[in-house]
């Protein structure tokens, strides 16, 4: 047929992939066997087209990955929700004394609760406070963190994971102080919370930016974080806050490499939730029993 090459030849591989671009195109083309490779011909008044839809082809393939938009739980404001509830209902029953019982003597992590097999006490130490200003700290910093989780990973699981990753940052804390420490404060979970949002965004991040710093960014972001709100005051444990938000790396770090419940599907949040409020309460009643 009368037609016109788009290039010199090429390799046959290079070839077979321009010519998938024209047969996408519904453009008609020759492949002519040559010294160098193959060559591709087309009509001539297909050619101008052609060669606009191999340029706009080769302009896509080569281009910078753009950041994914990750999907965002609507409903995380019912995470803080949970998070304030907790933490308000079992200060108002440690200071009116619910039940007759000692709230913060058998509810903070004290020396020897491990051997003494009272596991409930890494739990139930989150969520009592030393005063008015020590809880609406937390109240307020913990807001920030635990919606931002909520909003990645949906308002059930974020608080479980941080329920959890905080008990465990309270354990471990508890291994490495010496004895007569004691320990109490939702500010291990606070920290657990921006753990998780630094993690996730860290993995998802990964996906698509090929440079390591910036891969990076939103770890180093959440050490600053770290550094600047867990560390003041005389009576601040940095172990625990370190060990909250190294909890919160580790479990945001599987999470991502899960197949979350995508957004709008209640049921596992609904499930989580009731697993994180279960959690809670089994650790409150072994305590007050």
């Amino acid at each position: 047929m009368d037609a016109l090459p788009l290039s010199a030849a090429v390799p046959q591989a290079a070839s077979a992939e321009w010519a998938l671009v024209l047969d996408a195109a519904g453009i008609r083309y020759e492949a002519r066997a040559e010294p160098g490779g193959v060559s591709l011909w087309v009509a001539p008044e297909d050619h101008a087209r052609a060669i606009v839809e191999l340029t706009q082809y080769f302009h896509e393939r080569r281009a910078p990955a753009r950041p994914r938009e990750w999907p965002r739980h609507r409903h995380a404001s019912w995470a803080v929700i949970g998070y304030a509830l907790a933490l308000l209902a079992v200060a108002i029953a440690a200071l009116s004394d619910l039940g007759m019982h000692d709230w913060y003597g058998r509810g903070v992590v004290d020396p020897g609760f491990l051997a003494r097999g009272e596991w409930w006490r890494a739990i139930t130490a989150l969520t009592l406070h030393t005063g008015t200003l020590h809880l609406a700290s937390n109240l307020v910093f913990g807001a920030v963190f635990v919606y931002a989780a909520g909003q990645m990973l949906g308002a059930g699981l974020a608080l479980l994971l941080i329920l959890a990753g905080a008990g465990l940052a309270n354990t471990a804390d508890a291994l490495v102080h010496p004895a007569g420490h004691v320990m109490l404060g939702a500010s291990t979970a606070v920290f657990t919370a921006l753990g998780l949002v630094a993690a996730l965004a860290w993995r998802r991040r990964a996906q698509v930016w090929p440079s390591l710093r910036e891969r990076v960014a939103p770890v180093v972001a959440g050490l600053a974080l770290l550094a600047m709100t867990g560390t003041a005051g005389e009576q601040t444990d940095i172990v625990a806050h370190l060990f909250g938000f190294i909890a919160g790396l580790g479990l945001g770090a599987v999470a991502a490499g899960l197949p979350l419940p995508a957004p709008g599907r209640s049921r596992p949040q609904w499930v989580a939730a009731g697993a994180a409020v279960a959690l809670l309460a089994a650790a409150w009643i072994a305590a007050l029993s």
